[in-house]
């Protein structure tokens, strides 16, 4: 974002000026590996005889730090007082503002600069919803739903187009934490439907070679067989099929969690390959031992909600009469995940049970 915006950019400006007016030069291009090199060689002749006698490379280091040290100086106090090339900088500057304050926690200070930031520049979709963030914070959640609607209503506006599905997982998440559950699964169906292979009719046998791959053959063979894009509805198929399993609706819920999981480990498969071009998927364990090896792999597991989305999983086909499934899958869970979901895939191996139901 910030490359839109020419005040930004004019820091690395400063410092280079910076540094050519401190008798600096440097020996590579920006994104290089810099280095500077003194051009005040003759400086030391001159202080020879009215200093001390040092040797010549320890006069150029201490020279160099000073200048360095004054160069380091202006280019703080330049970052510090950004000068603004473009009309548009400083709104984005008071909006910078108010995320880091909202980042620390100081929702007073978020709030007063909130309030600056629209008396100067009137509302926007971003500008919404962090004063949805704000209130939710505060657990003022009326207010808080109030202003998510309202961003999303400006969502064409949005600097990020995707940031509109950011604010509306949000408010799904409000509405599951105030028990709201039809306009909880209201907003995720919404945001599925936007995606093509879920909701055109061409797709259909497809959607139907899903859920018959994964009860008569298993989910290894459903990854074999068929390869989904990570996208924008990932999360939704996800929360959709663990509220279908909570709700008795496993059926259901067993679609969404096979565009879920598909995307997750289709996305793992391919990530695998990048780091080993002779890596070819053989099955899901395989492919958890490998990526337990790899930090960023682990991370994207992670991040990507794939053990939630594996424990309910196991949980449809646990409902659905595929036990012996479920199980592989639950012990998947256990054995790589962690926290919250690898307790209850053990517990689940101990004593297999459906989940147990909420109402609305």
């Amino acid at each position: 974002m910030r490359a839109a915006f020419g005040g930004y950019g004019r820091c690395g400006g400063f410092a280079a000026a910076a540094r050519s007016a401190a008798g600096f030069s440097s020996a590579q291009g920006i994104g290089g590996d810099l280095r500077f090199a003194p051009r005040t060689a003759g400086v030391f002749a001159l202080r020879a005889n009215t200093e001390a006698p040092q040797s010549p490379v320890f006069a150029q280091q201490k020279c160099a730090h000073r200048i360095l040290k004054i160069a380091v100086c202006f280019f703080l106090f330049v970052c510090a007082f950004p000068v603004f090339g473009e009309e548009e900088a400083p709104e984005w500057f008071l909006y910078q503002r108010c995320a880091q304050a909202f980042r620390r926690g100081d929702f007073g200070l978020c709030m007063r600069n909130l309030k600056e930031l629209v008396d100067a520049y009137g509302e926007s979709a971003e500008s919404l919803h962090l004063l949805a963030r704000v209130y939710e914070e505060e657990g003022e959640l009326d207010l808080a739903e109030k202003y998510y609607l309202a961003a999303l209503g400006r969502a064409g506006g949005l600097r990020v187009p995707e940031e509109m599905y950011a604010i509306s997982y949000r408010l799904s998440e409000l509405y599951y934490k105030r028990k709201s559950y039809k306009k909880y699964e209201d907003i995720l169906v919404g945001l599925v439907s936007g995606q093509e292979a879920y909701t055109q009719p061409r797709y259909e046998r497809l959607r139907g070679a899903y859920v018959s791959t994964l009860m008569s053959r298993g989910f290894d063979e459903l990854l074999l067989m068929y390869r989904l894009s990570f996208d924008f509805a990932q999360e939704a198929h996800r929360e959709l099929g663990a509220f279908y399993c909570r709700t008795g609706r496993a059926r259901s819920a067993l679609l969404h969690l096979a565009f879920s999981n598909l995307a997750v480990f289709s996305t793992l498969a391919d990530e695998l390959k990048a780091i080993d071009p002779e890596y070819s998927f053989t099955g899901l364990r395989d492919a958890l031992t490998r990526a337990a090896g790899e930090p960023r792999l682990g991370e994207f597991l992670r991040s990507s909600g794939a053990f939630k989305g594996l424990y309910f999983l196991g949980s449809a086909l646990f409902s659905l009469g595929v036990p012996q499934e479920a199980r592989k899958i639950w012990q998947a869970a256990a054995d790589f995940g962690a926290g919250e979901w690898r307790t209850q895939s053990r517990s689940q191996l101990l004593a297999p049970k459906a989940e147990p139901l909420i109402t609305y």
